[in-house]
């Protein structure tokens, strides 16, 4: 058992982790060895109870370590995919292929890493958002030259110094 008392949104949070042993046979699921019952308490709020399975044994994963692991892993959802989902629309892209997927997947995460890399250079970086970020770029899209109005050959060039200065602010 472990448990811990942190803020949370500004209140006093207490969260309580019970974990035990358990064969996957007990549970009715493979390969599980141990479950858990995650009670958390946010002051004026209801208790709120989460079942919890791992397939690590208690000497590789005890109640403490779990339950900072079970902390930690919402950093990666308030982190990069609430980025990904509020300023790409993730979660209402229509693209179905798995290549195409893939390829959106890894433009988006990159826009994400030059924006938290704009971000890191900018005063104040904690009061800065995609939208700034998005704003702050608009100006060096709208001045390049359309490519499709250039003769032939000669649309590699303004390409190339945009990638360069974009780069090279970097």
């Amino acid at each position: 058992m472990a448990g811990r008392t942190e803020f949370n949104k500004g209140q006093l949070e207490v969260r309580v982790l019970r974990s035990r042993p358990v064969s996957p046979e007990e549970v009715d699921f493979p390969c599980v060895e141990q479950v858990a019952l995650l009670r958390r308490h946010l002051r004026q709020h209801k208790p709120e109870m989460v079942a919890l399975l791992t397939s690590l044994p208690p000497h590789q994963l005890n109640a403490e370590e779990w339950l900072a692991d079970n902390r930690a892993a919402w950093g990666i959802e308030n982190g990069l995919h609430l980025r990904l989902d509020v300023s790409h629309l993730d979660d209402q892209c229509r693209v179905r292929l798995p290549k195409s997927m893939r390829v959106m997947g890894m433009l988006r995460r990159f826009s994400n890493s030059l924006f938290m890399h704009w971000r890191s250079r900018q005063k104040k970086p904690k009061h800065k958002t995609t939208t700034d970020f998005f704003t702050a770029m608009t100006p060096n899209i709208i001045a390049m030259p359309s490519v499709a109005s250039m003769p032939t050959g000669q649309a590699s060039k303004p390409l190339r110094e945009l990638a360069l200065h974009i780069l090279g602010s970097i």
